[in-house]
């Protein structure tokens, strides 16, 4: 006859010392944490695989100590599947179960997978409660982590997406060699008319462009990495089914996409529809505006794409590695990345959110935001940007038209440096020595070829450009119609000597 009950009755007594030694004996030689309640009393026995698991306030005094008084924490939790083991027999299994200890001092959040199985003497008498077991904090806590940082890998994506949504240019991102349709924005889809156009390569999704010769501009931009930009180009679109084609003027650009190691993986098409401008002004500035987003877009695009490779290929990393410090660091590091592509994209939607009223702003941040903004672009050229602020710089101004003057200058000082060359921008308060008026004074200097003193006569003609079909010839123009704006004056120093060459541009904004 089978009893239920740890308390045997004294015939079988003899029985339990040997039942006993087998348990304790497979407990000991297996490298399985395992544990053990025996008898009424529920003595403890464990072996050494477990020995992490209870701290070191726990052992030793564990080991022959009742399980009641070692685990007051958590009777509450395990007593019921314990006493329903020592009782009928119900054997029992949890998985990742949380199980908070004492440990160490503290009350610790620990997770588990376990199970209790019933040790029985030959007769079947229940003697103990065997238990098997894995704690899973370790495995728990960063799979949480993982999750965390993928749901904000995806909220930084969507915002990007929103930036570009909301972008006041039509916006189109062709992927591979076929140029597939990834993303288009509503200013694009306007512009192209009602049709589909996600996962078709633009060949198939706008034949006209291909009869007119833009898809092989899309190939040489893919194939060179070399940027297109264009202005007043005019395209013949069918923008409803059945309707002829009409004509559309437009500026544009082509800026190539590049994974971190610099290969060419898609293609950005953004620009403006201009048909219907009329003022030679406007669209002047707007083209120049234009090729100012589109020289940015390269380095934001390689900036982002770096850090959000690398969480992908460290939380690859965390799911193949077993090593808790390890996959530790590699989550520490996912996050710092994420870091990055949350202040690229928070700099970048202050670049295109600007405000047409004049506000205090400082022309630190100003700087600081472009330099960020150019880092791609900086680190490809090879250069060092050196920054030298005594002063925030606050003056009174429009944050976004300072922000392009800023651009036009460092992407300009980029084209003149060669590789290993330098930047320097300095800020200080300082007063105008021929109007005695207080001011802030900035400086940006370069270490590039230098500008010739015809050049230098001709710097801020509209159209005039060093540049050949890559300059527009506004950029400078436009910068200086900005500080004339704001009351500032610039100067400009150049040399194109061997031993000592460069430019220095030096503006100086009254706050007085």
């Amino acid at each position: 006859m089978r009893s239920t009950g740890a308390e045997p009755p004294s015939g079988q007594l003899r029985a339990w010392p040997d039942v006993l030694v087998v348990t304790v004996n497979l407990l000991l030689a297996n490298r399985q944490p395992m544990f053990l309640w025996w008898g009424k009393e529920l003595t403890q026995f464990y072996n050494d695989a477990y020995r992490p698991s209870l701290g070191e306030d726990k052992h030793p005094r564990a080991l022959g100590q009742s399980g009641p008084e070692c685990w007051p924490e958590i009777w509450d939790i395990i007593g019921p599947d314990i006493a329903a083991v020592m009782s009928r027999g119900d054997a029992c299994w949890y998985e990742d179960q949380l199980v908070p200890i004492y440990r160490n001092g503290v009350l610790q959040d620990v997770y588990w997978t376990y199970s209790y199985s019933p040790v029985r003497s030959a007769d079947g008498t229940i003697c103990g409660t065997l238990v098997t077991c894995s704690e899973t904090t370790g495995r728990v806590q960063l799979e949480k982590q993982r999750s965390h940082l993928l749901a904000e890998l995806q909220h930084e994506r969507q915002r990007l997406l929103e930036l570009l949504t909301q972008a006041p240019a039509f916006v189109a991102v062709l992927k591979g060699p076929e140029h597939v349709f990834e993303f288009t924005n509503a200013l694009y889809r306007e512009l192209i008319g009602d049709r589909e156009l996600l996962g078709k390569p633009v060949g198939e999704a706008v034949p006209e462009a291909v009869e007119q010769g833009y898809l092989k501009i899309l190939d040489r931009v893919y194939h060179t990495g070399e940027p297109h930009v264009a202005h007043g180009s005019q395209i013949l679109l069918a923008r409803k089914a059945g309707f002829p084609p009409e004509p559309r003027i437009l500026d544009f650009a082509y800026q190539p996409v590049r994974d971190s190691d610099g290969n060419v993986t898609g293609i950005i098409a953004l620009g403006t529809d201009v048909s219907d401008r009329n003022k030679a002004e406007r669209l002047l500035v707007q083209a120049e505006k234009l090729a100012v987003v589109g020289r940015l877009a390269a380095s934001i695009a390689h900036e982002i794409n770096n850090p959000l490779e690398a969480v992908t290929n460290l939380l690859y990393l965390v799911e193949v590695t077993d090593e808790r410090a390890q996959r530790m660091a590699f989550l520490k590091s996912a996050q710092q990345e994420l870091d990055r592509v949350a202040k690229i994209t928070t700099q970048t939607l202050r670049f295109h959110r600007e405000s047409t009223n004049k506000k205090a702003v400082f022309l630190q941040d100003i700087v600081d935001n472009v330099i960020t903004l150019l880092a791609g672009r900086l680190r490809n050229a090879g250069l060092t940007v050196e920054k030298d602020f005594a002063t925030r710089g606050e003056i009174v101004g429009r944050e976004g038209d300072l922000r392009q003057v800023f651009v036009n200058l460092i992407n300009n000082a980029v084209d003149a440096c060669r590789p290993g060359g330098r930047i320097v921008v300095r800020l200080r308060d300082s007063v105008d020595l021929s109007s005695q008026q207080k001011g802030v004074r900035i400086t940006l200097c370069d270490s590039g070829t230098g500008m010739s003193r015809p050049v230098l006569q001709r710097l801020f003609e509209p159209f005039f450009t060093t540049k050949g079909m890559t300059g527009t010839g506004l950029g400078l123009w436009i910068s200086k119609e900005i500080l004339d704006q704001h009351g500032a004056t610039l100067r400009v120093r150049s040399s194109t000597a061997d031993a000592n060459h460069g430019t220095v541009f030096s503006m100086f904004f009254p706050t007085g």
